[in-house]
């Protein structure tokens, strides 16, 4: 009998072992995450239709999956450290009896991988008492039942389990030496003679085969004699690297995207970065702590760049300051310094600090460089504009081939016209001073005037510029269809982007509450607290009831029919509104900061 509740969990698991989200197997399986989320909690199962698609993306038979076993491999690998074959489906056909075995090697698999290096599989399994891996090296034995007990993922630095020098004729382990050289904790190490001295009868190539643990389950890397192996910089995996420095690509870096809780571009990318390389925070508080959740821009003329954190304050200063790190920016280089500056790129990649640019791909929004390939030939990134390619995409095959070479990162197409390079991170400031210096942004930002020759209009001024935008009546009655649309478009962008900063504002407000002991202090933050969550409910409320551009252009409605006169007169109260209740927010401000006025 089919249990909902134990096919929800092994669907779970398998997902989890695939490296997939909710959001990523439900795209695969063209459902909704919400679907997958009722199938794991054992609500609901999945259609019978949709099984077929299941068992491919979770490399499991449906039964497998429909009538779990006490004893079923959820992973397994046949790699020589370099290439690798998914071979779950083609093992799990071996348990019989919730017992599996099986001899490793290319005369078993329907497929085999060419070259001398010695091969192993690698196997993750699932018995009643938990999750463990293993693995065997080619032409050995392979036995697991459910008493079984292998190596268990945990702890925060890599466990490395076998070491061999040598190829898939003749080689010896070299464990205890890797074991003598990770107290000197080498960033990367030379697969060489002096380090690893070979057979003397061995008259072939020679390579360093790898096996490690880590959080993510069990991995093999190798690399020939006279190639490096490197840690990433969190020192929680190892990958291989050629002396030319050739190619190096962060894995691991997640989708950008609006509509994904990170609606602020250049936000959404420092949060990326600062992941990659091991800093604990989220988006929310890189909002609270550059002050970016305060912003308030906007453009006469009415354009998308409004939106732009950084278009009329430089939020970046405040958040590299936040989080101790001397940030380097690079603003529309001419032709001539761009070699120089890609070098300095290639070498951070490298190091693991991941810039991040405005103009990757597509448009200008903010992304992250990720990697590079062809010795910088060609770099790699995350951007807002993926999901596009990716859909478009799904199916060539030759995408999917190049996919596999990127580690599913897009191609950069246009040189950035403003960079910023995260450099090395020193002394951080508490999480109290960086609530004050906020607080500090927000009394300046919503006061400024802009100077120059700028043409946007900031803080209380923008509101007031944008109000009087949605008010003029007589521009939207003389305006032609395409001039509406494009105001039309430019007005939900904004409204996102202010939805957006003041939920961050809320939520960071909040976050930052236990920082606080004087009384007068807690009592106004929190009053202030309660004011941003009243500000970005009503945000939020009024966005969503929003006509949506695309759907508007997709559906061939009319514009004017579907933003009318009326619901921009209720959009500009509501800005007024949010300006009374901003003004509110500064009184607090200055009261948190012991200041008279605000």
């Amino acid at each position: 009998m089919v249990s909902s509740e134990k096919v929800g969990q092994r669907i779970a698991t398998l997902r989890r072992t695939k490296g997939l989200s909710q959001e990523q197997l439900a795209e695969l399986l063209h459902v909704s995450a919400q679907a997958v989320s009722k199938w794991e909690t054992g609500k609901s199962l999945p259609e019978t239709a949709t099984l077929p698609l299941l068992s491919a993306a979770l490399s499991h038979s449906i039964d497998s999956i429909l009538l779990p076993q006490e004893l079923v491999v959820l992973s397994a690998i046949y790699t020589d450290g370099r290439q690798e074959l998914d071979v779950t489906h083609f093992v799990n056909q071996f348990v019989t009896s919730n017992r599996l075995s099986l001899i490793a090697g290319d005369q078993i698999f329907p497929q085999s991988l060419e070259g001398d290096r010695l091969k192993l599989l690698l196997v993750t399994y699932e018995t009643p008492a938990g999750i463990y891996s293993t693995y065997v090296l080619k032409d050995q034995l392979l036995v697991i039942d459910v008493h079984s007990t292998g190596y268990v993922s945990g702890g925060n630095e890599l466990q490395i389990l076998e070491a061999n020098y040598g190829n898939e004729q003749a080689n010896r382990s070299v464990l205890q030496k890797m074991k003598h050289y990770e107290h000197f904790r080498w960033n990367s190490f030379t697969a060489s003679h002096e380090l690893f001295p070979s057979l003397i009868d061995n008259e072939d190539n020679d390579y360093l085969l790898l096996v490690y643990m880590n959080t993510e389950g069990i991995h093999a890397v190798s690399c020939a004699e006279g190639e490096q192996i490197h840690y990433s910089p969190d020192r929680a995996s190892l990958c291989q690297s050629d002396p030319a420095d050739r190619q190096c690509i962060v894995e691991g870096i997640s989708r950008l995207g609006f509509g994904r809780g990170m609606d602020c571009s250049w936000a959404g990318a420092m949060t990326l970065s600062l992941a990659a390389r091991g800093i604990e925070t989220t988006y929310e508080r890189v909002m609270g702590y550059s002050g970016a959740c305060w912003r308030a821009a906007f453009e006469p003329v009415w354009d998308y760049s409004s939106a732009d954190a950084l278009v009329v304050y430089d939020y970046s200063v405040p958040a590299c300051t936040a989080y101790g790190i001397h940030a380097i920016q690079a603003d529309r280089l001419e032709p001539q310094q761009r070699a120089a500056e890609k070098l300095a790129i290639l070498e951070d990649i490298r190091a693991g600090r991941l810039p991040i640019a405005i103009n990757l791909r597509v448009a200008p929004e903010w992304g992250v460089i990720t990697g590079y390939l062809e010795d910088g030939l060609t770099l790699l990134c995350r951007s807002y504009f993926d999901d596009e390619t990716f859909e478009a995409l799904e199916a060539d095959s030759e995408f999917q081939m190049y996919m596999e070479v990127s580690k599913g990162y897009l191609h950069v197409d246009h040189w950035p016209y403003k960079i910023i390079r995260l450099g090395e991170q020193t002394t951080l400031p508490s999480a109290l001073d960086n609530l004050y210096a906020s607080l500090r942004i927000k009394l300046n930002s919503m006061h400024m005037e802009t100077e120059g020759s700028s043409c946007y209009a900031a803080g209380y001024k923008a509101l007031e510029v944008w109000s009087e935008g949605l008010l003029d009546h007589q521009w939207y009655a003389a305006a032609e269809d395409e001039a509406y649309s494009r105001r039309l478009s430019v007005n939900h962008f904004c409204m996102m982007a202010l939805t957006d900063a003041r939920r961050s504002a809320a939520a960071y407000l909040q976050e930052s509450l236990p920082l606080v002991q004087d009384p007068r202090e807690l009592t106004a933050l929190s009053e202030m607290a309660g004011v941003y969550a009243e500000m970005a409910a009503l945000l939020e409320d009024f966005y969503k009831n929003l006509a949506d551009p695309a759907v508007v252009r997709k559906t061939g409605a009319s514009p004017r029919l579907s933003w009318t006169a009326r619901q921009r007169e209720k959009q500009a109260e509501l800005l007024t509104l949010v300006a009374s209740l901003e003004r509110r927010g500064d009184t607090l401000a200055a009261t948190v900061l012991g200041l008279t006025e605000a």
